[in-house]
């Protein structure tokens, strides 16, 4: 049994020293330690990547290209000259309608005369997890529609599901629809 589990653990380590992972415990049930403690933090963080990444595989997987119907095609070049709130949510209704998805702009503030600033685009999904838009969407909505490099369509909608995005849904304004604002300076 000693030979078989000396065996095991030459053929277990890897061959650079400073990665190298010490075998202890029987063939039943097998520890691994390292030489640095891992941290609970560490490792909640390598969890979470890990479970996006298989969400978003999960999406391509169930997503064809032809999932965005025909009627769409207006909406190519549609915000090149800026966009408002009304811009937005109509927008974003349609894609909605049509893909299932959930688009949010976010912008930088609310006051008197509405949403304002900088907008950010990120897909919104079930949990209140927030994702970088991805793919073609972006630059099939702003880009020019009579220019060749604005793609011709904005892909199949799981190719909008970009990285997490660190942000929560506790906004200060939100219109209940797809704007929200991070500060409501109205007072």
């Amino acid at each position: 049994m000693d030979s078989v589990r000396s065996q095991h653990r030459m053929l277990s380590e890897p061959a650079d020293d400073d990665a190298r992972q010490l075998y202890a415990g029987s063939c039943t049930g097998c520890e691994w330690t390292t030489r640095t403690p891992l941290d609970a933090h560490m490792l909640q963080e390598a969890f979470d990547e890990h479970m996006t990444i298989l969400q978003e595989e999960a999406h391509r997987l169930a997503a064809s290209a032809s999932d965005i119907p025909g009627d769409l095609e207006d909406l190519r070049g549609y915000m090149v000259d800026g966009y408002d709130a009304d811009d937005v949510n109509r927008v974003f209704d349609r894609l909605e309608e049509a893909t299932g998805l959930s688009l949010v702009c976010v912008w930088e503030y609310f006051d008197s005369a509405g949403v304002g600033g900088n907008s950010q685009f990120y897909v919104s999904l079930e949990d209140d997890r927030f994702h970088e838009v991805a793919g073609d969407l972006w630059e099939w909505l702003n880009g020019d529609p009579d220019c060749d490099s604005t793609p011709a369509s904005p892909g199949a909608s799981s190719s909008w599901i970009g990285s997490k995005a660190d942000l929560t849904s506790d906004f200060e304004y939100d219109d209940g629809r797809h704007n929200c604002a991070i500060r409501d300076v109205e007072d």
